[in-house]
């Protein structure tokens, strides 16, 4: 249905990200389509909000066959990037349509040239895939939605077929996505690097990002963190609040730890993330050696721990400052004064069971551990809560179960403040999540005997109400001026060469480190010419772009290559030309016509800050 008709993934000006055209191919149009049904399905079932077209005035209104038409393939566009995104795969605009054309081989198809986004190294298969498989469902759907009533077995099969599929080509985690999305609408340059790591910014403004992790991080320091045990080790000797505890191998020395210890107790793997195999409030023999054989499943590395007085407080630093601070309650529902825990926790789950398969959170528990924490209030699954009132279902928030998060960014004490971005600095950890055992986090840690119970390299970001405010932030304090540098373009040969040598000329002598490059010429700071492996000017381009040192970059476009690949960059600083004509990028070297140059100008034009 779809066919790729450039691969090269650079900026023309028609989206803010870089683009591909596709060319989709609509057989089997409906003859009448109930619009307004087909919108409530894809915002009920798949959770799409529809964004207004712009385009359906060029096509005609919406009842003629061109006008339906496009219709549909607007809808197929913003369920093809809402499925990628699904993906975790940063597609954040749907596209246009450039052209509709009847086709001529079959009666009633359309034949579509959409220009949509387009992300490196995700392979062409997977692009025609998405786009294949919401044609199929926009068109199955508009044609007979009383089939598409029940969503279930459409979810399997959109896992199965698409989304595994989409996943295993950029691996990445929850925080990738949501800072991409944040970088997207403040105006930061990104680009995938291949195996889900990213560039933020160019230049000597970019930084590498990994999920969470920041390629300014410690490497040494973010494996520190990752060994609970070596890691209290650091924070003791610095002087930091840090947990009691003990590592043991087996049963023997967790009973002797516990004498050293005393009671209540935790027992955790050392080496394992998301409270894996962490069991809490331990008084007895008997329930040490049990949480001691369950964690022995997970790991060879066990600490006995003195469990600290409080609840855990996850307090964001970024670059050395506090972004925000919660306290991480355990999953927990809240009463009504009317529904029993047992109908609350269903009427939840059935809130959850709703919604697509893919945004759905773990389903509240009902099991022997939930039980044992209800009874410890004083609640069992008949008892009913009252209003605003709230009865957890498990010991602790983790990642696996979740949980709810409380707002304690304003009253942080100053002195956990503190506390939170010197363990930071410890690890040499430009992003960390410190997590803080405290009884009253508003009060100072020496006053009240809190701990710093972990420092984590990697903390999930975007997930909580807190962190996707704070997400600007985020951003904000780790790179500069949006991580943008100067860019300036040149247009022409000799003389805009000239040109281009005499501005980096008077930046060098203001002290900036300004490269030049062409399609086959790249000049250091000093006018020196470096050697480059790549031909071309998107290429060399996209060179100095990962290169740190470079604090500004001065184009010169002598051939018509760019209205192939587009740009390396969503802008350009400035914008010059000479009344030369440009050379030919093809092989026989023929000056390119006068009309070429004016499309080069046009799409540069679009490039340009204004």
């Amino acid at each position: 249905m779809t066919q790729r008709l450039f691969a090269i993934a650079g900026f023309h000006g028609r989206l803010h990200q870089p683009e591909q055209t596709l060319r989709l191919r609509l057989s089997d149009c409906p003859a009448s389509i109930n619009w307004s049904a087909l919108d409530n399905w894809l915002s009920d079932k798949l959770g799409l909000a529809l964004q207004s077209s712009v385009h359906s005035a060029a096509y005609g209104a919406k009842q003629s066959h061109a006008g339906e038409a496009a219709a549909l393939c607007w809808r197929i566009m913003q369920l093809a990037a809402e499925l990628q995104r699904v993906a975790r795969i940063p597609v954040f605009e749907p596209g246009q349509i450039i052209k509709l054309q009847a086709d001529q081989t079959c009666a009633g198809a359309w034949l579509f040239d959409i220009c949509v986004t387009r992300i490196d190294y995700v392979p062409v298969h997977m692009t025609r895939l998405v786009y294949d498989a919401a044609t199929l469902i926009m068109l199955g759907v508009a044609a007979a939605p009383a089939n598409f009533a029940e969503a279930e077995p459409l979810y399997q099969q959109l896992e199965l077929k698409v989304l595994q599929p989409l996943r295993s080509v950029m691996v990445v985690g929850k925080s990738t996505l949501p800072l991409l999305a944040c970088a997207y609408e403040r105006g930061i340059p990104w680009r995938h690097l291949g195996a889900g790591m990213f560039q933020l910014g160019w230049g000597a403004r970019s930084l590498c990002i990994h999920n969470s992790k920041v390629g300014s991080d410690s490497a040494l320091g973010a494996t520190v963190a990752q060994n609970k045990w070596v890691a209290s080790e650091w924070m003791r000797r610095a002087g930091l609040p840090a947990p009691h505890n003990r590592l043991v191998a087996n049963e023997q020395e967790a009973l002797s730890a516990q004498t050293a210890l005393g009671w209540p107790l935790v027992v955790k793997p050392a080496d394992r993330d998301r409270g894996e195999g962490v069991v809490v409030d331990i008084a007895s023999e008997a329930q040490l050696l049990s949480a001691f054989r369950h964690a022995a499943t997970l790991s060879s590395q066990l600490l006995v721990e003195r469990q600290a007085n409080g609840v855990c407080h996850r307090v964001l630093v970024v670059r050395g400052k506090v972004v925000y601070a919660v306290k991480r309650l355990p999953i927990a529902v809240c009463g009504d004064g009317k529904q029993t825990v047992s109908e609350l926790v269903t009427a939840a789950n059935n809130e959850q069971q709703a919604m697509p398969s893919w945004d759905r959170a773990p389903l509240y528990p009902i099991d022997e551990l939930s039980k044992a924490c209800l009874q410890q209030a004083g609640f069992t699954f008949a008892s009913i809560l009252p209003a605003g009132v709230w009865a957890k279902l498990r010991p602790i928030e983790s990642t696996q179960w979740g949980g709810l998060d409380e707002d304690y960014s304003i009253s942080l004490h100053p002195d956990n403040a503190a506390i939170a971005c010197r363990a930071a600095a410890l690890f040499g950890l430009d992003v960390a999540g410190i997590d803080i055992i405290s009884p009253d986090i508003t009060q100072p840690w020496h006053a009240n005997g809190a701990i710093i119970n972990e420092v984590n390299s990697a903390p999930v970001l975007g997930q909580s109400d807190s962190s996707r405010r704070t997400l600007p932030q985020v951003l904000s304090g780790l790179l500069a001026k949006r991580g943008r540098i100067y860019i300036h373009a040149y247009v022409g040969t000799g003389q805009a060469l000239d040109m281009a040598r005499a501005q980096q000329q008077e930046m060098h002598a203001q002290g900036v480190a300004c490269y030049l490059t062409s399609h086959n010429l790249t000049l250091g700071p000093a006018g020196a010419p470096i050697p480059m492996a790549q031909e071309g000017l998107f290429a060399r381009c996209l060179a100095l772009l990962g290169d740190k040192t470079v604090e500004a970059l001065v184009l010169v476009i002598q051939t018509d290559e760019l209205l192939q690949t587009g740009l390396p960059v969503d802008a350009i600083s400035g914008l010059w030309q000479s009344e030369e004509p440009l050379a030919s990028s093809c092989p026989e070297g023929l000056h390119a016509q006068t009309d070429i140059k004016d499309q080069v100008m046009a799409l540069l034009d679009r490039l340009l800050i204004r």
